[in-house]
């Protein structure tokens, strides 16, 4: 060990670490160093990227009085129409349509972590938060008359809100698809979602039963459309390394390989996170599956039949037009008091770039988790975005 500590092999060691002592001996914290870090990880990636991507977030404000009274208006026409809500009255079907109040912590986290977002097309049925700045260049309200056929409206589900996205004026070919209880939390590169070369959306495929929830007969209607116009077999054939990337992890590659056995697709992975989408994918779709895209969007409400978004997301993987990625750095949660306190801490501790976190009918004390979530949001966004008045 003495000889060693003379030896070249040492000296060049302890040269390397004098060097980084050197370079870092002028940063104040810890956490300058983590952000400096992340600042030139982004700019690495946007030198690499020469694809517009914009962002589209359907919003609604379901406190909002005029909304309310053409939602009552609208229901009590169509008693025909079957609306899934989780009880028997108007006030359990607020649960769906409620407002958290963490908008304007979904807008700092796309500037301040997602700054090439080139454009960020932010559709409602008409009203706006009143501390949004409408003057924004990077900002477009896009009324739901703006681009939905008027055959399909008023609309009170969201699937033709986001199934006809490709109507949206000045969309980019390459956008991400969000839902208001989605958030960036720790910077995140356009390349997580778009490959630099190919231009393809990042995207897991993997197998899986269709699980149990409110939603698993949309998903059988979409796995059935999906074996009508693919066979499995050639499509994990003809795209294998796509569908057996070690960038998903030994559990997924398990998962898919149990249920590759079988002649068709039993169903996909979904995983509940902001969606890469190519617009020219929505345009074929509906040319080609326009019966089944025009019945679902003309339902007013939520109901068991049609397909959603993930249709499309379906069509990609199947055709190979998707670059592998991982979701490591994703999660998805709902809010309850007994999750309100790991989800502060992982939120505070920026440990995923991006969350998801469902609303749960089971909430007792709605205000006290609210105002826990705000403040974990605040901690790691208490700057006032462009977006903000």
């Amino acid at each position: 060990m003495f000889l060693f500590r003379f030896s070249p092999e040492a000296r060049r060691i302890s040269g390397i670490c004098n060097e980084f002592r050197a370079k870092n001996r002028d940063k104040k914290s810890a956490k300058e160093r983590e952000w400096k870090f992340f600042n030139n990880f982004l700019d690495r990636h946007n030198r690499t990227m020469s694809y517009d991507i914009d962002i589209v977030i359907p919003w609604v404000d379901g406190a909002d009085p005029e909304w309310r009274a053409a939602f009552r208006a609208a229901r009590d026409g169509t008693a025909n129409v079957p609306v899934v809500v989780t009880g028997a009255d108007e006030n359990s079907s607020d649960i769906r349509y409620r407002d958290w109040d963490t908008l304007r912590w979904w807008f700092r986290g796309v500037e301040r972590f997602a700054p090439w977002v080139r454009r960020i097309h932010f559709v409602t049925w008409g009203h706006v938060p009143e501390w949004l700045d409408l003057q924004n260049p990077r900002l477009r309200v896009v009324r739901h008359g703006d681009y939905i056929p008027a055959e399909y409206l008023p609309t009170f589900a969201s699937r033709p809100i986001e199934l006809c996205a490709h109507l949206i004026p000045g969309l980019a070919e390459r956008f991400i698809l969000f839902n208001d209880d989605m958030f960036f939390t720790r910077p995140v590169a356009e390349g997580r979602f778009f490959c630099a070369k190919s231009g393809l959306p990042r995207d897991m495929a993997r197998l899986s039963l269709i699980a149990r929830s409110t939603i698993s007969h949309t998903v059988l209607n979409m796995t059935e459309v999906l074996n009508r116009r693919h066979s499995r077999a050639e499509v994990m054939r003809s795209h294998a390394a796509k569908w057996y990337s070690p960038r998903y992890g030994a559990g997924n590659l398990l998962k898919t390989l149990d249920l590759s056995v079988w002649r068709q697709f039993a169903g996909l992975a979904d995983t509940h996170m902001p969606q890469p989408y190519l617009r020219s994918t929505f345009e074929r779709m509906w040319v080609e599956e326009f019966a089944i895209l025009d019945a679902t969007c003309r339902e007013r409400f939520r109901s068991p039949f049609g397909v959603n978004h993930w249709l499309m997301r379906y069509e990609q993987l199947a055709r190979g037009e998707f670059s592998p990625v991982g979701f490591r750095d994703a999660r998805l949660d709902h809010l309850a008091e007994d999750r309100i306190g790991e989800v502060e801490r992982y939120i505070r501790a920026r440990k995923y770039a991006m969350i998801c976190l469902n609303d749960s009918p089971m909430l007792g004390d709605f205000v006290a988790v609210r105002d826990r979530l705000a403040k974990a949001l605040d901690h790691i966004l208490p700057q006032k975005s462009s977006y903000e008045i």
